[in-house]
């Protein structure tokens, strides 16, 4: 049987799964990893170029074919800090934001805010590479991923999309989620032992990062990142998908 072909995002929150699957002497005969950013992950799913990966939430209505599978996601139960907006004024003076053309989730849960909390009209504008350096005095812009911790010390005001969330809904978010076709769904088991295991030995796994400081790497994968899917992350997705539904 050739080898299953699974997709991911190589960011800082998703090394417990690239390490783990890598390391396991069970999966390594049997997965081809890949990597691309979230937006391209989901493209590289919705062709049925791989057999499954980690998906962009807001890319599931987009997937045929493919079942979420696993115990686990890149969530938050409160501030993640790796999915925010930067501004040099508050919110409330903010007339337009800048869309990171890598996130389809994020940019989604962005105007979910806008429209159905913040009760506010603003105007998104689509970017692309290099668009950190064109805000403006009343614009924001949305940054995600490991570029957040690149580019956070440049701005004066940042809001935390995921404690937005919380703070509106009191419900955690799920930004990315596993999916599997037929094939992949036969190693949800496998899967499952290697992440679990992987996770709990998150502080050992720092030894290929240099962009953030040790301390700041296991605060941020074991106290923001909230990797199980859960009940209340389930309910919180089905939430979501619904407001994006309802959206006018």
């Amino acid at each position: 049987m050739s080898k299953l072909r699974i997709v991911l995002v190589s960011y800082i929150n998703t090394i417990p799964f690239i390490e783990g699957i890598r390391a396991s002497e069970i999966l390594k005969d049997k997965v081809e990893l890949l990597i691309d950013y979230p937006a391209k992950c989901a493209e590289m799913i919705e062709n049925k170029e791989v057999d499954g990966g980690l998906i962009p939430v807001g890319a599931l209505s987009g997937i045929d074919g493919y079942q979420v599978f696993t115990d686990y996601c890149i969530g938050a139960n409160g501030a993640v800090e790796s999915v925010a907006l930067f501004s040099q004024k508050p919110i409330s003076e903010v007339d337009s934001i800048f869309l990171d053309y890598q996130s389809r989730t994020s940019v989604k849960l962005v105007q979910v805010l806008a429209q159905k909390f913040w009760k506010k009209d603003i105007k998104f504008l689509p970017t692309t590479k290099g668009y950190e350096s064109q805000i403006n005095d009343n614009s924001a812009i949305l940054i995600i991923g490991d570029r957040v911790f690149e580019y956070e010390h440049l701005y004066k005001y940042k809001l935390d999309l995921a404690e937005e969330w919380k703070k509106h809904t009191k419900m955690p978010f799920a930004f990315a989620l596993w999916v599997a076709n037929d094939r992949l769904k036969l190693i949800e088991d496998e899967l499952n032992k290697v992440f679990s295991e992987s996770i709990k030995n998150i502080p050992q796994q720092y030894s290929n990062l240099l962009t953030i400081s040790r301390e700041k790497f296991v605060n941020y994968l074991t106290q923001k990142i909230d990797y199980n899917y859960d009940t209340e992350k389930k309910k919180a997705v089905k939430l979501f998908t619904s407001m994006l539904n309802s959206r006018s």
